[in-house]
């Protein structure tokens, strides 16, 4: 399963598309202040056109991505029904953005999108149902289809969808009709790094608000009784996967069938009930781990009287993440980090998921791999996603690149009233179940920095009891303007420390990690993303006196981890982001700001010797330079196996 990337190969060039009757211009592309290099392969008629859900396939489904009517409007407006709009808006890049054609914030903070859509008539036959998707809406958003409410949700960084079946009319053409609003900083909901007050604009390590529609939208066929969900959870000392699967109904009548392959063989399948755990043996597993990231298939069957109605591809990876006692340099018994029954040292950068030219939405799906790749190439095994939560196609390249994430739930600075704590603690619940079978994710983390944090001890051990096969930090950075509070829950014990790194004091209970330090930065003149207000922790002048730096700082975690019993640290950053300049890269992704021979050699010594040594990866394959010719990019397994129907 490996692959080259060559962000760099020709794609279609950028398309007009079409509008309806009415409207003013069609869509073009704004420029922000630094683009990446992937802004021009944009294709608006195949915008992300890979399959948005890589595990939990079906065969059949429609992009809904590209050029939409768009309009910003009031709460009292009357909704936009058979009549154009007056703008466009390239879906699904969030208005601010530049990709979207529109680039700006809205007084009203509230927007209406219109489409028609042709569904193909072979979808409405034998009882079949219709299920309109939406990968991320932020924040609130109300679907209409033909004039007729279908749903709403409210919450920007989980998936959604709806049954749009009754509301379908006669013929092929249907009218969708989205309303989104944002509230930002007026309300306490799960924001992340987003700066959205009326009245300041993005600072230092605050950055540009992505509201509306920021990741795919899609159609998807489905029979009358369907599978909706499963839970696939490896046990790898006892060499098997339980599987539940979950279906729209409880027809008694309904059973399922599970088969585990590798490639086209069967290594084992099961059959039972619906909504009750079914275990199969996986004999002498191939086990998953940053050096062999091995993927094994998964079929789910849905049967009914011993006949098929419905079937889903998947896939899943055999790996452990637990605690381990030892003893470190006298001390002990002290907890460390295990993978696979091994201790492994978890190493890697801190990744805000900004792009210069799509804010929260990157430009193309090899752009996302390209960041994926790019993080293992420089020699580490782990990224943290700080405070916020990427599409499922990100999950899906960093289970196949063997990369270890450390997931945030994106937070606020706000207090919360008491139905704002009901709307975070759903909006938890739904990331944990969303991202609940990528084995890449291993880690939890509730809050940041005290930032919003509320009932930290209830809260962590609640997502503790959700998910009780991976680690969960309550609070990463117990000393980050508060060096009295640590909570003294969940399994990690994370400081914050920038210059010098530190490790904090072992414990009995608790791995220790340092969640956040580094920020090494300088400025690249031409890759600044505003001149007049860059920020760092600490400005240098050269890459060279950065990497020493950097060399440093990496000598001393080794000493942590050895003399301390540090399990992992994270590098503040993996690029620059707008005013923030201490990345790894500039934030077009242009220019490297240290010296990568270097860094991936300090980062690795930090690692590498805790794997077995035919489980040590290579240096950097399949990660090029953007400025480089590379190779060209060989197809992606799990976005090719099902091909989109052609939009009409």
């Amino acid at each position: 399963m490996s692959f080259t990337l060559n962000p760099r190969r020709l794609l279609l060039p950028l398309l007009m598309m079409p509008l309806s009757t009415g409207l003013a211009a069609p869509w073009q592309p704004k420029t922000a202040p630094l683009m990446t290099p992937w802004s021009t392969h944009v294709d608006p008629g195949n915008v992300l056109g890979e399959y948005p859900r890589p595990q939990f396939v079906r065969e059949q489904w429609l992009n809904l991505n590209g050029v939409w009517e768009f309009e910003e409007s009031h709460p009292a407006s009357p909704l936009p029904f058979d009549r154009p709009l007056a703008e466009t808006i390239l879906v699904p890049f969030p208005w601010e953005s530049a990709l979207s054609g529109v680039r700006r914030q809205l007084d009203t903070r509230q927007a209406d999108y219109r489409r028609t859509v042709t569904v193909p008539a072979a979808w409405r036959d034998n009882g079949q149902r219709v299920l309109l998707h939406f990968e991320g809406v932020d924040w609130e958003a109300k679907v209409f289809v033909n004039g007729r409410f279908a749903g709403q949700h409210r919450g920007g960084y989980t998936p959604f969808h709806f049954d749009i079946t009754p509301h379908l009319r006669d013929g092929p053409h249907q009218e969708l009709v989205l309303r989104v609003y944002d509230p930002g900083d007026e309300q306490g909901i799960a924001v992340g790094k987003q700066n959205n007050a009326r009245f300041s604009a993005p600072q230092r390590y605050t950055y540009s608000p992505s509201s509306g529609i920021w990741l795919p939208v899609w159609l998807e066929p489905v029979p009358g009784q369907y599978i909706a969900d499963h839970i696939a959870a490896p046990d790898v000392d006892a060499e098997s996967l339980t599987v539940t699967v979950n279906a729209n109904t409880h027809d008694a009548a309904l059973t399922t069938r599970v088969i585990a392959r590798e490639g086209n063989r069967e290594i084992s399948s099961i059959e039972g009930f619906l909504n009750t755990p079914l275990t199969l043996p996986v004999p002498t597993p191939r086990l998953w781990d940053p050096g062999d990231p091995f993927l094994y298939d998964l079929d789910l069957v849905l049967l009914r009287d011993g006949v098929e109605i419905d079937r889903v591809a998947s896939y899943f990876g055999m790996r452990k993440i637990a605690l381990g006692p030892a003893r470190v340099n006298n001390r002990g018994p002290v907890q460390r980090l295990h993978l696979n029954n091994r201790f492994l040292f978890q190493y890697g950068p801190l990744d805000q998921g900004f792009w210069p030219d799509g804010l929260y939405t990157h430009p193309t799906d090899d752009a996302l791999r390209w960041d994926v790749e790019g993080i293992k190439a420089w020699g580490f095994n782990m990224v943290r996603k700080h405070v916020k939560v990427e599409s499922r196609r990100w999950f899906h390249h960093c289970d196949r690149a063997g990369l270890l994430v450390w997931q945030d739930m994106p937070t606020t600075f706000k207090l919360r009233t008491e139905t704002e704590k009901t709307q975070f603690e759903l909006e938890l619940t739904r990331m944990l179940r969303t991202h609940r079978n990528s084995p890449s994710v291993v880690n939890w983390i509730v809050f940041n920095e005290h930032w919003g944090a509320y009932d930290v001890e209830r809260l962590t051990q609640w997502v503790m009891a959700l998910d009780p096969s991976r680690l969960v930090t309550g609070n990463s950075g117990i000393d980050a303007g508060r060096p009295d509070v640590d909570y003294q829950v969940g399994h990690i014990k994370s400081n914050h420390s920038y210059r010098p790194p530190h490790a904090p004091h072992p414990a009995h209970n608790r791995a220790t990690v340092n969640g956040e330090f580094g920020a090494i930065g300088y400025l690249v003149e031409g890759h600044v993303w505003n001149p007049a207000g860059p920020w760092v922790h600490y400005n240098f002048e050269s890459l060279e006196r950065a990497t020493a730096e950097y060399e440093r700082f990496a000598t001393m975690l080794r000493e942590f981890r050895d003399m301390d019993a540090l399990s992992g640290a994270v590098y503040t950053q993996w690029t620059d982001v707008e005013s923030e300049m201490n990345g790894l890269y500039t934030y077009d992704r242009e220019v490297e700001k240290l010296d990568r021979a270097r860094v991936t050699a300090a980062n690795r010594a930090l690692w590498i010797d805790d794997l077995p040594a035919t489980a040590r990866p290579p240096a950097a394959e399949g990660f090029i330079n953007l400025t480089d010719g590379g190779a060209e990019n060989t197809p992606d397994e799990g976005a090719t196996q099902n091909r989109p129907a052609s939009s009409p």
